[in-house]
């Protein structure tokens, strides 16, 4: 049964017990026994829901508002029946919503903050004095002390950091390392190293490896292009061109270093593997990957060896097993069909153009020194020791630059051999050029001779004679020189054509008895040019008593040269082709044979 409302006094008194009963009126209520705001502070002490419903504070059209449930005592906002000890739902018709929870106070000197804990955890959220970042922090000892975990500033930075400092990266971590991880594997960045790695030694770090897109370390320092059928990497290159691209803007763009005394590359087809390195002083290149004879190699003096691992010399080859009997071979299969070895001196010795400009091949052996000279053959040109021979190829005895070189052969560039010594043959017949000398006897008035017959004075009867004053030449060849010489008085001082004749005789049955076909019965005066009437060539002699009168092929105006089986004579005479003066002449010839 209800109390009635007339029956309260108008005031509480100041002693309230907890089972006294209020009237709690509005404004519009006609019932005066009310309770002020004062008095009803002093008397509440906590709200008791009257059954396990427990008790809302809503609007009056119980949509928003505050309730505590029964079963739990959850705090529902905006929600009758909590789920949680705390459940908030949004207010839609709110501009700012009412999902929102609010923490704020207005001295910037006071930390706010709202914590997560249980018996053994202790978690908080808060902003710190005089800071505007927010923080989670931890705490071991129920919030007397806190470490912190992160931190995010007003401009988006974010840190995983204990340090309350300013945020300058977007992304900071401080103090310990960051691991990605995915069932069991995982990646590892360790600031402290500055590493990036995997978490077990036998994974494999990839990047890019499934997008294939390229990968830039550095300023081009390494840069992968990242293909599917042929990935190239270029270190100071951008766009590779090559498996392995190095480009750089010093002259040593790569180096290969070991910890020890040998440091080899190699390099692998699919057959065989071949080595570049050094070891110790000496570099080598070949198919052993270290030093051995089978390499070329290369010491630190810069000689070149190949078949021995200390060169000598700056080239030095050698043969140094049985089945090396032959140190070098140079072979050309190309269309050409040769095979050139250069031995040049472009530059005279100290430099310029001027002064000995030799090149030689030297053979030397082991006389009590490593390198004594024995032979040297090659061109000489502007030579110091040897002059006049300026384009000659010399065979230098003891060698060019040994104790006592002696040219002891020389070949002109007109195809002169000048041997010392003499030229022998054991062989029956040998092909090439040599020089025959012949010599013979003019004497009376017979003007035609025999040059090949050394006794041609008994009958040299002149052109129609049946002596035959010709020769027959065995080869083709060319007469070199010719030399005359006379003691008779008639000959000092006069002047004499010397012919000579070479034909290529025929039958012909009105060839006068005693004359050959192709010499002619009555000879030509002088005539203008050659070859005529069977002359191929003429000179003068100016002869002078007991003396040589000498004229080379060079002298003659036509020819000098015959060939094999032609028939050869000579004729001294007058320029009107006669003999009027007696003299006694002695004709030495030298001729030059080519045997094929």
């Amino acid at each position: 049964m209800g109390i009635p409302l007339s029956s309260l006094s108008d005031k509480l008194g100041a002693n309230v017990a907890a089972t006294d009963i209020f009237l709690v009126s509005n404004t519009d209520s006609t019932q005066d026994n009310k309770i002020t705001r004062d008095e009803f502070s002093k008397a509440f002490t906590g709200f008791y829901a009257q059954d396990s419903q427990g008790f809302t504070i809503f609007e009056n059209n119980g949509i928003y508002g505050l309730s505590v449930s029964g079963n739990y005592g959850f705090v529902g906002i905006n929600d009758r029946t909590p789920y949680v000890s705390l459940d908030v739902v949004d207010n839609l018709t709110s501009t700012n919503g009412s999902g929102q929870i609010r923490l704020s106070t207005t001295n910037v000197a006071r930390k706010i903050a709202f914590s997560l804990s249980d018996p053994n955890t202790y978690y908080e959220f808060s902003k710190k004095p005089n800071d505007t970042k927010l923080y989670l922090e931890s705490s071991v000892n129920n919030g007397s002390t806190f470490s912190n975990l992160f931190v995010v500033d007003q401009n988006g930075n974010f840190g995983l950091t204990d340090s309350t400092g300013s945020l300058s990266d977007r992304f900071l971590v401080s103090g310990s390392s960051i691991q990605f991880q995915n069932n069991g594997n995982a990646i590892y960045f360790d600031p402290f190293n500055t590493e990036i790695k995997t978490s077990a030694t036998d994974e494999i770090l990839l990047l890019n490896y499934n997008n294939i897109a390229d990968i830039n370390i550095g300023y081009n320092g390494v840069y992968i292009d990242n293909s599917l059928t042929a990935p190239k990497v270029g270190m100071g290159h951008a766009i590779p061109a090559y498996t392995l691209h190095v480009s750089g803007t010093v002259g040593e763009v790569a180096r290969f270093q070991s910890n020890v005394s040998r440091c080899v590359s190699s390099y692998k087809t699919s057959t065989s593997t071949y080595y570049f390195g050094a070891q110790g002083t000496t570099a080598f290149l070949g198919p052993v990957s270290t030093l051995n004879e089978d390499n070329l190699v290369v010491g630190s003096n810069g000689f070149i060896g190949a078949g021995t691992t200390g060169p000598s010399y700056r080239l030095d080859i050698r043969a140094t097993g049985t089945a090396q009997y032959t140190p070098a071979y140079f072979q050309n299969t190309n269309t050409q069909g040769y095979a050139q070895i250069v031995v040049a001196a472009n530059k005279a010795f100290g430099g310029g153009d001027t002064g000995p400009r030799n090149s030689f091949i030297t053979f030397s052996r082991y006389d009590g020194s490593p390198s004594t000279d024995k032979w040297s053959i090659g061109n000489l040109y502007n030579d110091t020791i040897f002059a006049g021979l300026n384009d000659y190829f010399v065979f230098v005895k003891n060698g060019y630059a040994g104790a006592s070189p002696d040219v002891v052969a020389k070949l002109s560039t007109a195809g002169s051999l000048d041997i010392d010594g003499s030229y022998t043959s054991n062989d029956d017949y040998c092909k090439g050029k040599f020089v025959q000398t012949y010599q013979t006897k003019v004497t009376g008035t017979d003007i035609y001779f025999n040059p090949l017959y050394p006794n041609s004075s008994s009958n040299p009867s002149g052109h129609n004679s049946i002596s035959s004053p010709f020769g027959i030449t065995n080869f083709d060849g060319t007469i070199e020189r010719v030399m005359v010489m006379t003691s008779d008085d008639n000959g000092d001082g006069v002047g004499f054509r010397f012919e000579i004749s070479a034909i290529t005789q025929i039958y012909d049955e009105f060839t006068p008895d005693g004359f050959v076909s192709g010499f002619y019965v009555s000879p030509p005066s002088n005539p203008a040019s050659y070859p005529v009437s069977g002359i191929i060539g003429a000179t003068t002699f100016t002869t002078t008593k007991n003396q040589v009168a000498v004229k080379t092929k060079a002298n003659f105006q036509g020819s000098t040269a015959f060939t094999s089986g032609q028939l050869l004579q000579y004729r001294l005479c007058s320029s009107a082709g006669t003999k009027t003066l007696p003299v006694n002449f002695s004709v030495v010839s030298t001729i030059a044979y080519t045997i094929v």
